[in-house]
């Protein structure tokens, strides 16, 4: 599992940080420090958990929390005795993963910094670096969005090859 997702807790680290450096720096630092059980990063796994059973999007067929996950939530929150709960995902097409540990850290009021694109989450709504905001929002929307729907007949009602001929007689056409 090469993507991981790093989450600590400001109440007990306050270092809040002002830019994507200062949030590795700091998850860097933070990753050395034996901190101990943390009761929010357990609540964190909860609320992960609860995300993935009240969405709708999400395939209940391909099993449950620790199938979407990739591992048990409740155990590995449980096992972090670290400052930093690094968090491994499965997938590199993770955008529901991420978008429901932003979600629960904001609730909580925990960081996440995203290890592999370098971004931080505060639990305020502040992203860093500033110009990933568009890039995350964009993201957000289509995976609200879902997938196409299959019985959308809407378009111009045309067949796959009459759309062909059109776009090459148009092509060709516009050549004269």
């Amino acid at each position: 599992m090469s993507y991981v997702l790093c989450i600590w807790d400001p109440s007990r680290h306050p270092t809040y940080p002002t830019t994507d450096g200062e949030a590795f720096e700091t998850m860097k630092r933070l990753s050395l420090v034996d901190d101990g059980w943390n009761p929010r990063f357990v609540d964190f796994a909860n609320q992960l958990a609860a995300s993935h059973a009240a969405d709708p999007q999400v395939n209940e067929a391909a099993g449950g929390p620790a199938a979407f996950w990739g591992f048990d939530l409740g155990r590995t929150a449980a096992d972090c005795k670290s400052a930093v709960y690094r968090m491994p995902l499965a997938t590199d097409e993770c955008i529901r993963h991420i978008s429901y540990a932003v979600k629960a850290a904001a609730d909580l009021g925990l960081i996440v910094f995203d290890d592999e694109c370098g971004m931080c989450f505060l639990p305020d709504g502040t992203i860093f670096p500033d110009d990933m905001r568009e890039i995350w929002e964009d993201d957000l929307a289509e995976l609200k969005a879902g997938p196409p729907d299959p019985n959308d007949k809407t378009g111009d009602g045309r067949t796959f090859w009459e759309r062909l001929g059109g776009e090459l007689f148009n092509a060709i056409g516009s050549k004269r």
